[in-house]
């Protein structure tokens, strides 16, 4: 068996791998896409981002590993409709990606961005555009309950929030979460909540999920937090919501389509904070994405179950 490493393994991770590969397996780390692709030709395991191009070149490719959480990217339809196992990191990102939503909220309603702003110019102080909240008691509602959502859920709870959520597939109401809903109150939640915050995947179901029907139900005082996918939320919808001035302010990480270009009105908003894209960065992450690799590749070659298994007509 090969194994196609996207990125190199090293240390005492690179010292488990070849213990669990022994001399009956080999693992190759490609330094360009022509090895790559040579490569590939009789690889069974690849770890990493599988890429619609790339993928024809994998014809003897049994289970791919990816290093996402979000899958929209691998549901291209030679992937979707092959046999080939697909794991993703699900849960492996949720702690600093409830960090980055966190931290958008709490740049939002303390002013963060306009002292840096102000910063910029070496002015202390100077006119506010937005109140200093305090958001300790907060009502939060989370869309979506996967690993995301209940570490939001888990830091709204440091803030003695009432946590509401809405999730399609789960029922079980998780400890920290008062109010566990179906997906068709998510606007009935929403306008019920100080601060919401998207953590749900992107699939086709969830694409537009967040529209003007839902955002015009929010209280003006409310803020808008999305570290998950840009399109989940309808866009010019939200520029609309934002030019009426209905909700208080917003949060991105995402949008859709990245970059952002330069003259979208996003960016002309004194009550929005944009990352671009960042939210999955830590000095943890690739540490976390190889130990769960391996883990998953030494139940492999045991020929046992492996974690986090994608269903591909679901799409996560």
């Amino acid at each position: 068996m090969k194994i196609l490493l996207q990125g190199r393994v090293e240390g005492a991770l690179l010292q488990r791998l070849e213990s669990i590969i022994g001399d009956e397996h080999t693992s190759v780390a490609p330094s360009s896409r022509e090895e790559l692709i040579e490569e590939g030709k009789d690889a069974e395991v690849f770890f990493g981002y599988c890429s619609e191009d790339v993928f024809p070149h994998l014809p003897n490719i049994k289970w791919i590993q990816s290093s996402s959480a979000g899958m929209d990217r691998h549901m291209y339809p030679a992937l979707r409709e092959s046999d080939v196992i697909l794991t993703n990191a699900a849960g492996l990102y949720a702690k600093h990606v409830a960090d980055q939503a966190f931290a958008l909220l709490l740049g939002l309603a303390r002013g963060i961005h306009e002292s840096v702003r102000n910063q910029d110019k070496h002015q202390w102080g100077g006119a506010r555009t937005m109140p200093m909240i305090e958001i300790d008691g907060f009502k939060i509602g989370i869309v979506g309950m996967g690993g995301i959502g209940m570490e939001m859920a888990k830091r709204a709870k440091g803030f003695d929030m009432h946590v509401m959520a809405v999730d399609a597939y789960r029922t079980d109401k998780p400890d920290n979460v008062d109010e566990l809903m179906p997906m068709d109150q998510l606007s009935n939640m929403m306008s019920q909540v100080d601060v919401v915050m998207i953590a749900c995947p992107l699939t086709e179901e969830t694409r537009g999920l967040i529209n003007k029907d839902n955002l015009s139900v929010m209280q003006p005082t409310a803020f808008f937090i999305n570290v998950a996918r840009g399109p989940i939320v309808n866009e010019p919808d939200l520029i609309e919501i934002l030019r009426a001035g209905t909700i208080a302010a917003v949060g991105l990480d995402v949008t859709e389509i990245e970059p952002l270009s330069a003259d979208s009105p996003l960016w002309d908003f004194d009550n929005i904070i944009i990352s671009p894209h960042s939210a999955g960065g830590s000095q943890h992450r690739m540490r976390r994405i190889t130990e769960f690799f391996l883990d998953n590749l030494e139940r492999y070659v045991k020929g046992e179950e492996l974690r986090n298994i994608v269903n591909k007509q679901l799409g996560f």
